[in-house]
């Protein structure tokens, strides 16, 4: 397993890079471009730990799916009862480890709760965005709400992103 990460690493380097961070600023995820074809996205993620964030997230995609490479995670999952529909979820712990798939449609809500060291997986999603990428924010009176998440890189970020191997953010954190 210690050559395949190898391997990760020397693809990443080479790749486009852009650092995954949360609302305290921590960064969680390395994200490299590898390719768009047939309608979809294609990257290579990197966990560098769990969502930093609480609340549970959705995907602006119709259809999104990860393929762990290495490691594994733990994560809370939920399925919307409709398109704005944010009561009463029933959230399910569930274990995903090497080789597992995991899809996240547009109607699921999830959280990666923790993340073994050099978790590695293939990540695509259906382009074009269908809906905004978000929270879902407790009130103190019991209800829930959905929170929009603003990411004003846009969807082209790859193309002015540096390379794995000269992004001074992924570097201090190996």
């Amino acid at each position: 397993m210690l050559k395949f990460t190898r391997l990760l690493y020397f693809v990443s380097d080479h790749l486009p890079c852009k650092i995954i961070r949360g609302d305290k600023e921590h960064p969680y995820l390395e994200r490299y471009y590898l390719c768009s074809v047939l309608g979809r996205r294609f990257y290579l993620h990197r966990f560098l730990g769990g969502d930093v964030d609480e609340a549970l997230h959705n995907h602006p995609w119709r259809k999104s799916c990860s393929w762990l490479l290495t490691g594994g995670y733990q994560e809370f999952i939920s399925r919307r009862n409709g398109p704005n529909d944010y009561s009463q979820l029933e959230i399910e712990s569930r274990n995903l480890s090497s080789g597992s798939i995991n899809r996240i449609d547009s109607d699921c809500l999830h959280r990666i709760v923790q993340a073994k060291p050099e978790t590695w997986t293939v990540f695509w999603h259906t382009i074009p965005r269908i809906q905004p990428w978000g929270f879902v924010v407790d009130e103190e009176d019991g209800t829930t709400r959905f929170e929009e998440y603003a990411n004003g890189r846009g969807p082209d970020w790859y193309k002015r992103a540096p390379r794995g191997k000269h992004c001074a953010e992924r570097l201090a954190f190996q």
